[in-house]
């Protein structure tokens, strides 16, 4: 009886999540000019990133890309993405989120132009096997930005 009890709510607090609230905005993609070189500019990405949990690999051949990702489930990742879902909601005790972050510098004359964007991805483990189930989305939550200000901060 608890388990349909559970479910119920469950199904409740997911179909309701959208009413009365506006829907969470992505931070835009950030595109400016670094004083430090692609490679410098790489360097310190790097570096913040991983001090902020952060596991970080490189995607281009010479190194001026990364793609870096941050997994928590429950609230873990709640200073870096904003939910469309109710605190203390079920849903919200079941979540598991991935911030991933692209970042490439790109060599100028003077420094490096930089391009940092985000995307989150949100899954419900907690729900696998039951009616709940749902496939992994990217429109529940979405990066507040933070970090990729974080790095732009760093290399201006």
């Amino acid at each position: 009886m608890r388990r349909i009890f559970a479910v119920g709510v469950g199904l409740a607090c997911l179909g309701c999540k959208h009413l009365g609230l506006p829907p969470v905005q992505a931070a835009p993609p950030l595109s400016f000019h670094a004083s430090k070189s692609a490679k410098e500019a790489t360097q310190v990405a790097v570096v913040s990133l991983m001090t902020a949990g952060f596991r970080v690999e490189q995607t281009d051949s010479v190194g001026q890309a990364i793609r870096a990702s941050r997994t928590a489930t429950h609230n873990g990742n709640e200073d870096y993405v904003v939910c469309d879902l109710p605190r203390g909601s079920a849903a919200a005790a079941n979540r598991e989120t991935t911030l991933t972050i692209n970042f490439r510098a790109s060599p100028t004359t003077a420094g490096s132009d930089v391009a940092i964007d985000s995307r989150v991805v949100t899954s419900y483990p907690g729900y696998a096997g039951t009616v709940m189930q749902s496939a992994p989305n990217q429109t529940d939550c979405v990066s507040k930005g933070i970090m990729e200000r974080q790095l732009q901060s760093a290399l201006r």
